[in-house]
């Protein structure tokens, strides 16, 4: 039966203050992989492949200049880097005290590839007309050839033949600048356009590509042979090291701003365990031997591909991260989010510094080899759906001597964090002791905040789990559904089948008590207790016929208290049981042309009639149908003829069926002279 403390604290419930809120099911909230930080904000921090926080390297701006992206950066021999920008086709040049000057503008919007001469000279390839223009060290400009096709996407200088290369498209052929100043044709592709060039040993020209996602390798002579041929369409980074090629795609995914080059599809095979999903990316490494690879994988655009301090240096978009690449253990760790939309290009300078030019907006930025000294990762919103109060935080952290990590918590009840939310809570420190200090709320995040006195350090925070329960609510039974035998005809009438459906905001597993009462009985009668599933076959053999009503009392007391538990109840529409056949009667009334005309009735206190049938002398059932028609009621009178009988005595049996499938018959005998 309900109980009336239950119910009571039912409605205490939905009147009462939060904090005198009900216990339920505690859970736990545990973000461990990088995926659980992708909608996180980041200052100054970066999380690890393996969802590590860490502290970013240091970034400084270089020099501002005005520009929307900046897609190519070199440096001469006196230690001058030019930027090759767009949207106003600049070339911009910073020298090693950091002054920035526009040396050229070109009447095309973009600056797209440069390349720098031994002799100082800088070589400038532009869209959308295809030129390739020579800057001299005292700055005079001179267009050493025009309309190689629309786009000059990138150059190579070759200090051996001291020729310059240019990767163009849409027509994705590679040009070359010979040292005689003249400009020819070195290798035609099938694909649309070069998006990118390197010098390797013995001149061998490689080319990454954009259509089918290439990678060649041309020598000298101008023969070329297909290195590798990419699951993605894009190949925009090459970063060529002794005999071994690094290719980085770029498949296309939604994107802010300017977007060259293009492309679709996604192709089978390929070294990886599997192929990649539209908008995925991979990081390769090409062997001497041909052998090939995937260092990594993931949603995010390689942009360049560049070495510092011995490891691998990887610009990306679109949310301007920079990662570094661990070969042997193919760990890809964030180093550096910038608050750009793509890092299109990296120059290691020969000082060591590592230059990043941006775009969206167009930057420039040195990124230093120490840690920034503070820095903090904000989570996304916890939404726990319902009100909830917060326990105990627990994390894993390496903190080196003169760092530190602390975790704070907020909370409210509109999804976007406002004014209306709490303020931060104090920081906790102790991963042992921690608790969730914020108000009873439905919304959640916390906050991580590294900071380092070492510029050569960084503490690092893993394993992050918060405990939380939320506000305890009565379970809902939201259907009922017992046999309607005044529609449907049962199969079994020793077996009910009884459905129900629960539910619990608080997703606490439920019990269920059953319960039976007969019309005229006080009270109810318990079939089952702590019944676990949501059906039950109600054996009716060892129950009185009548009508009946089922009771269904949902309970969460599995996962709460006694006290704290909530109980509901729904009751069935009624539902008759019946044991008995139908009251048959059966009269001859005469015969007509030979046949017996026979009169009879029949009757069931609880259920309808659904069919009647009758046979003579142990013969073949013929069905029979009411007086009216139809089958429509517990009450029924037929009058029906049999087939031509042979004179003699003839026994007749006429059977009615009700709906709970119980058969009820009478007899006559007839007498034919």
């Amino acid at each position: 039966m309900p109980n009336r403390r239950c119910l009571l604290l039912l409605s205490l419930a939905l009147l009462a203050p939060a904090d005198i809120a009900l216990a339920a099911k505690v859970k736990v909230w545990a973000p461990h992989q990088q995926s659980n930080f992708d909608k996180a904000k980041f200052t100054e921090a970066v999380v690890t492949s393996e969802g590590v926080l860490r502290l970013s390297r240091q970034v400084k701006p270089l020099a501002a200049i005005d520009a929307a992206n900046v897609w190519d950066l070199v440096e001469d021999a006196k230690g001058n880097v030019y930027a090759a920008s767009g949207d106003e086709g600049k070339l911009f040049k910073i020298t090693p005290e950091g002054k920035a000057s526009v040396v050229y503008k070109s009447k095309d919007g973009h600056i797209f590839s440069l390349a720098a001469g031994p002799d100082g000279s800088i070589y400038a390839g532009t869209g959308p007309t295809g030129k390739l223009v020579r800057i001299a060290p005292d700055g005079t400009a001179t267009l050493v050839a025009d309309k190689l096709d629309a786009y000059i996407w990138s150059l190579a200088y070759d200090p051996a033949t001291k020729s310059v290369y240019a990767g163009t498209g849409p027509k994705g052929k590679i040009y070359r600048l010979t040292a005689a100043g003249k400009t020819e044709v070195f290798y035609t592709t099938k694909q649309e356009h070069i998006l990118c060039l390197a010098i390797g040993a013995k001149g061998a020209v490689y080319a990454g590509t954009d259509k089918g996602g290439l990678i060649y390798r041309i020598a000298p002579t101008g023969k070329g042979f297909v290195l590798y041929h990419a699951n993605q369409p894009e190949v925009r980074a090459l970063h060529v090291v002794g005999d071994a090629v690094y290719a980085g795609t770029s498949a296309p995914v939604a994107r802010r701003g300017s977007g060259f080059g293009s492309g679709s599809g996604v192709k089978s095979g390929g070294p990886g365990a599997s192929t990649p999903a539209p908008g995925e990316n991979s990081l390769y490494r090409i062997a001497g031997d041909g052998a090939v690879r995937e260092l990594y994988r993931d949603k995010t655009m390689i942009l360049r591909i560049a070495q510092n301090n011995g490891k691998l240096i990887v610009a990306t978009g679109m949310n301007g991260q920079l990662f570094e690449v661990n070969e042997s253990t193919k760990e890809k760790t964030e180093i550096a989010r910038l608050n750009v939309g793509q890092i299109h290009c990296l120059l290691q300078r020969k000082d060591g510094a590592l230059i990043l030019g941006t775009g969206d907006p167009g930057k420039l930025f040195i990124l230093e080899n120490h840690f920034a000294a503070t820095g903090n990762v904000i989570s996304e919103v916890l939404d726990t759906k319902i009100q909830s109060r917060w326990g105990a935080m627990s994390w894993k952290a390496n903190a080196p001597t003169r760092t530190t990590v602390t975790v704070a918590v907020r909370s409210g009840n509109v999804a976007d964090p406002d004014d209306t939310w709490s303020a931060w809570s104090v920081e906790e420190s102790s991963p042992a002791q921690a608790k969730a200090r914020a108000p009873l709320g439905r919304y959640l995040q916390f906050r991580v905040t590294l900071t380092s006195e070492n510029p050569k350090a960084t503490p690092e925070f893993r394993h992050f789990a918060l405990r939380y329960q939320t506000v305890n609510q009565a379970p809902e039974l939201t259907n009922l559904e017992v046999p309607d035998l005044e529609t449907k005809d049962l199969e079994n009438a020793k077996k009910l089948k009884i459905r129900w459906t629960a539910t619990d905001p608080n997703d606490d597993d439920l019990t269920f008590d059953i319960y039976c009462k007969k019309a005229g009985w006080k009270d109810w009668v318990l079939l089952e207790e702590n019944y676990d599933k949501k059906d039950y076959d109600w054996d009716t053999t060892a129950i009185p016929s009548g009508l009946y009503q089922i009771k269904i009392v949902a309970t969460d007391r599995k996962d709460n208290s006694a006290q704290d538990a909530f109980s509901v109840e729904r009751i069935s529409a009624v539902v008759p049981v019946t044991h008995l056949a139908p009251n048959v009667t059966v009269k001859f009334v005469g015969f007509e042309d030979g046949k017996a005309i026979v009169e009879a009735s029949a009757t069931d206190p609880y259920v309808r009639l659904t069919e009647a049938s009758f046979a003579v002398d142990g013969k073949r059932w013929t069905n029979v149908f009411p007086t009216d028609g139809l089958f429509d009621g517990k009450s029924e009178t037929f009058r029906f003829r049999t087939d031509a009988l042979r004179p003699g005595t003839h026994v007749l049996v006429l059977r009615v069926r009700n709906a709970a499938g119980t058969f009820g018959s009478a007899d006559v005998v007839i007498r034919k002279d």
